[in-house]
This record gives C-alpha cells, sequence and structure tokens, in this order.
C-alpha cells in the first residue's frame, strides 16, 4: 500500500499542481509510519519546480518535508494510528 500510494503521489508531483500533490503528501505523512518518502518527494519537487538559491540552499520542499516527519512522528504516535 506504501509502494502504490508513493508511485501516486510521484505521478501527482509530474502531472497536477502543488495545491493538489501537497495535501496528498501530508496525509501520506501523517497515516504512515516515518515516511521518509516525503524527503525525496521534496528533493524531486524542489528538482523540477524550484528556484534555486534563497533560503536552506535551493531545498525549501525537501526541508519543510523533513521538518514535518520529524515533528509529525510524535503526533501519529498520539494519535495511534495503525496502517
Amino acid at each position: 500500500m506504501r509502494l502504490i500510494f508513493s508511485l501516486f503521489v510521484v505521478l501527482f508531483i509530474a502531472s497536477a499542481p502543488y495545491w493538489l500533490y501537497l495535501p496528498i503528501i501530508l496525509i501520506g505523512i501523517i497515516i504512515f509510519p516515518l515516511y521518509l518518502e516525503a524527503m525525496l518527494f521534496g528533493f524531486i519537487i524542489d528538482t523540477l519546480y524550484g528556484l534555486g538559491g534563497g533560503y536552506f540552499f535551493g531545498f525549501t520542499f525537501a526541508v519543510l518535508a523533513t521538518l514535518l516527519v520529524y515533528f509529525a512522528h510524535p503526533l501519529r504516535e498520539h494519535l495511534r494510528f495503525n496502517v
């Protein structure tokens, strides 16, 4: 299920606008334990659509995804999702 979800996200990143794939990535972070793929998706988003330079050396989405995974893990444990 996790692999199918990740492939679905990659397809959305390649073909859909950001306001569709960012909530889907957030749902994956909440549902799956340690959804580290979100960091990879952040790098893909920054590589495809990033402007380069700026904050965090041009990897804004990758850094934000890393922070979301880091802070969502204790929240997920507290909510006790079991997938």
